[in-house]
């Protein structure tokens, strides 16, 4: 019954990351890097500022890393191993790829002063945009959560709050739209990856438990 409900959870994840990554390409295909940074940020204030700052923390490293310590402490210790090598090939994948791309960020880019909410202190410069590893840590993060808890409302609190750390780095000015989808299908893959090589214990000894040596017929 558990492995239904956990199947069901997975395939909802997946079919909901699905449309929003459809939806992201869609914005990116039919609008220029600037227009669609602008129209996301159509409107800004003072307690979604202060709101976006902490929030956008759920997708950093040190909280994917507290949730693995957590997880261990409570003796979940599948699930901390699949939160650690998901974030850590995740974010390996996203680094090189910062590397190898050398994007500007949306301060640098916007340079000649075309936008200007950017919140002094918190947004950064500099030419490693793509991909973003907040919206890579998020997503592997919650596609993991929702990969090993038999619940359709957790999943879609999981994908939810890795939603909302995905708009907070378009809002605080941090990453483009491109940035944080490639973030999301890196994030989520990785998680996938990470699911289809664990190996199955429970599967493993429920075989061990009803298999049955087969002795050969003696012969008198």
């Amino acid at each position: 019954m558990q492995h239904c409900a956990l199947i069901h959870t997975r395939q909802l994840f997946i079919r909901l990351t699905a449309l929003f990554i459809f939806f992201l390409f869609l914005i990116v295909g039919t609008c220029s890097k600037s227009v669609s940074f602008s129209a996301a940020n159509f409107f800004h204030c003072q307690w979604l500022d202060d709101f976006f700052i902490v929030f956008t923390n759920l997708g950093d490293g040190l909280f994917a890393l507290s949730l693995v310590a957590f997880f261990m402490v409570v003796k979940k210790k599948t699930t901390a191993i699949k939160i650690a090598a998901a974030f850590l090939l995740s974010g390996l994948l996203a680094q090189l790829l910062k590397y190898l791309f050398h994007a500007p960020r949306p301060r640098t880019f916007f340079s000649s002063g075309n936008y200007r909410h950017f919140i002094m202190g918190i947004t950064n410069s500099g030419m490693n945009s793509f991909p973003s590893g907040h919206a890579t840590t998020a997503f592997a993060v919650a596609a993991t959560l929702a990969f090993t808890t038999p619940c359709r409302k957790s999943c879609c609190f999981f994908f939810t709050t890795a939603t909302l750390v995905v708009y907070s780095r378009i809002y605080l000015g941090q990453h483009f739209i491109e940035d944080t989808l490639a973030g999301i299908i890196i994030g989520t893959l990785s998680s996938l990856f990470i699911e289809y090589l664990y190996p199955r214990q429970g599967n493993l000894h429920h075989t061990i438990r009803n298999s049955h040596v087969i002795e050969p017929a003696t012969v008198h």
